[in-house]
């Protein structure tokens, strides 16, 4: 990147005199490329640090929430780069589960899979690289910015910037690693607003190609940046005096790393063998029986985010269902939402002829949000602060635009004393600024684990069935050994279970309660309970291949072998990489004396773990059995290097 030195400006035409006061508000001149950059190149550092500091003391924390399906449990992603083939052939969740999906965002899953590679298992690697990239951010935008709003006071741009990097809605985006998504699609979609800019300044065509290259990127970490289609030529139409010719050129080059991003993603997840049905649970919208109903439920929700983006004093992981059930228009939020929303689109339509900032700053959060309304279309998802992320960029814009527009500021290259005002004005920002970095800082510690998000969400939102059921997870988690499977303390394991009853009683068919309920009881030796519970969390959902695993171990308790060797077949008909499902059916064959079937059945598991020790180890013993000894020792061997203990 070149710095402001580098940059030799011709002005198109020349200014005798600073524009009038009244120009800001309305028709402020469109910025031409070749114009003088405000504003210090060096800000953009501090920007960077500031968003980097705000989320440093995430790096002791945990892997949290999506993380687990992202990474921790993701075997695509823990194989590290030599499984970028299937990264970017397969739906998002591919290497965490096997039911379908509609993600499709390889390039965050291939950082995963890199920084796995170079420090396995570290979630506080993780956290200090969202860090790190989130800081990046923050110098990209004032990069952009700086030249894009060239023709307003430099003041303006600072203070977005830094309103942008402190809101507190971020807090999910930076503190929950899998949300590095949304960091990497927000910076390529500005950094191909940059190139645009510097082909304006240079009539480069390696520019264009440039951002040709960053819209892809963008695209490729999350399918949302999909909205830039329309985002960048208003951009270009407001802040410019290019022709709509240029702008088409530009809107239609850009066509074609979207139309190549959308026919992968089209081939990858119609490769599926059936599609992803969206539960009340992760949607409480999809539960409306019409569509009144359905749009009254999605403007509630437009109207709740509106009110944490500027009001971010209940910031929550979930608000699910029935803890929001759908409403009519009678409700007074859902009956706001449609009026504020639709107030808010009208005025920006009227008055984009003008060219005001502000229609300007609504459009962007309009055209960002659309996506995630569940207006336009119903989504997997009717709640999640992260969604806010590429949205408050018009949010940021718009409070800057306020606070510069109030003081009557039309001084373009003083930063830090505009008008002589620059005490007023940076301390009313300040304030702004502070407030939000303190919330985020308060915020940040939620999301230290699993255990302390739920605890601290299930507070503000306590007869959601998901944040109890996850709630119940965690309390069963603290009292037991992980890794030998041994109850420890047994108060938590039943304050886990007083959890899932209560997700159960708020939603009756919540079959992940009832398996992790079941399984619950099993710890507890209560197994009667447990097989009760494994067959009610069948009954609906019959395809659950850990349930039907859980329910194979029963049977296998039971000395019903072959009732046990059909549920094992089942899950791992449902699920071919369910590892568990696949070392317990070869333990049934090896026990039947089918050994050849065993060690199939282990070898294949050997493909999505090929350091699972236990497997190694499992099929040296069937050829120990089978009298094959010199080719049993080569197995053990390979399973005593990964796990000392198996030798005995």
């Amino acid at each position: 990147m070149s710095k402001k030195k580098n940059v030799k400006p011709t002005p198109v035409r020349p200014v005798t005199k600073k524009p009038e006061t009244k120009n800001i508000r309305n028709t402020r001149p469109t910025s031409t490329p070749s114009v003088q950059l405000p504003g210090p190149w060096w800000f953009g550092l501090i920007c960077a640090g500031f968003g980097f500091i705000l989320y440093a003391n995430t790096f002791g924390y945990d892997f949290c929430l999506d993380d687990f399906s992202a990474i921790k449990e993701n075997w695509v992603v823990k194989g590290g780069l030599k499984n970028l083939g299937i990264i970017f052939s397969t739906e998002y969740r591919y290497g965490a589960w096997a039911s379908p999906g509609s993600l499709y965002r390889p390039l965050s899953l291939a950082m995963f899979a890199f920084e796995w590679q170079l420090a396995p298992d570290n979630p506080g690697f993780y956290h200090m690289m969202n860090a790190v990239y989130y800081g990046i951010s923050g110098w990209v935008f004032w990069i952009t910015w700086r030249r894009i709003l060239a023709q307003y006071p430099v003041a303006l741009t600072a203070i977005a910037v830094l309103v942008f990097m402190a809101l507190p809605v971020h807090s999910e985006v930076v503190a929950n690693i899998k949300s590095r998504d949304e960091i990497m699609s927000l910076m390529f979609a500005s950094l191909a607003l940059y190139s645009i800019w510097r082909h304006f300044e240079k009539d480069s065509a390696g520019w264009l190609v440039t951002a040709m290259a960053c819209y892809a990127a963008a695209l490729f970490s999350k399918e949302s940046a999909i909205t830039f289609l329309a985002i960048i030529p208003l951009t270009i139409w407001f802040f410019t005096d290019k022709p709509l010719s240029k702008i088409a050129q530009i809107g239609a080059l850009l066509l074609i790393p979207a139309g190549l991003f959308l026919l992968i993603r089209h081939q990858v997840l119609a490769a599926q063998s059936y599609n992803e049905i969206y539960s009340p649970l992760d949607n409480f919208i999809v539960a409306a029986t019409n569509s009144a109903s359905r749009f009254a439920s999605a403007f509630l929700m437009c109207f709740e985010y509106l009110k944490v983006l500027i009001f971010p004093i209940s910031l929550v992981s979930d608000r699910g269902f029935p803890q929001l059930r759908p409403v009519g228009f009678d409700n007074w939020e859902a009956l706001l939402g449609f009026f504020l929303y639709g107030a808010m689109f009208v005025w920006a339509i009227l008055n984009l002829k003008k060219k005001h900032f502000l229609s300007y700053a609504i459009l962007i959060y309009l055209i960002a949000f659309s996506l995630f309304s569940n207006v336009l279309l119903v989504i997997g998802t009717s709640y999640g602060e992260r969604l806010l992320y590429m949205p408050s960029l018009g949010f940021a814009l718009a409070i800057a635009y306020g606070i510069t527009r109030f003081f009557k500021i039309d001084e373009n290259n003083n930063l830090f004393n505009p008008n002589g005002k620059g005490s007023v004005i940076w301390g009313i920002a300040g304030v702004i600024i502070a407030g939000y970095a303190l919330r985020t800082l308060v915020r940040n510690p939620a999301w230290e684990n699993s255990a302390s998000l739920y605890n601290a969400d299930i507070i503000q939102s306590p007869n959601s069935a998901k944040l109890n059921y996850h709630n119940g997870l965690e309390q069963v988690k603290t009292g037991m050994d992980e890794k030998t499977g041994v109850v420890t303390d047994s108060t938590w394991v039943l304050k886990g279970i007083g959890s899932y009853n209560k997700a159960i009683e708020l939603f009756p068919e919540y079959h992940d309660a009832f398996g992790s309920r079941g399984l619950a009881y099993f710890r507890l030796n209560k197994f009667d309970q447990a097989y009760t519970d494994y067959l009610t969390s069948l009954k609906h959902r019959p395809n659950d291949a850990k349930v039907l695993s859980n329910l194979g171990f029963i049977y296998f308790m039971r000395n019903q072998f072959d009732k046990a060797e059909e549920v094992y077949r089942k899950s791992i008909q449902y699920d071919p990489r369910f590892i568990d499902a696949r070392r317990n059916l070869g333990a049934i064959l090896a026990m039947k004396k089918q050994f050849p079937a065993a060690i199939e059945q282990w070898q294949e598991g050997l493909k999505f773990e090929p350091r699972n020790a236990t497997l190694l180890f499992y099929i040296g013993s069937a050829y120990r059995d089978m009298g094959q000894p010199e080719k049993a020792q080569t197995w053990f061997e390979q399973a005593y290097a990964i796990e000392p203990s198996l030798r005995k």
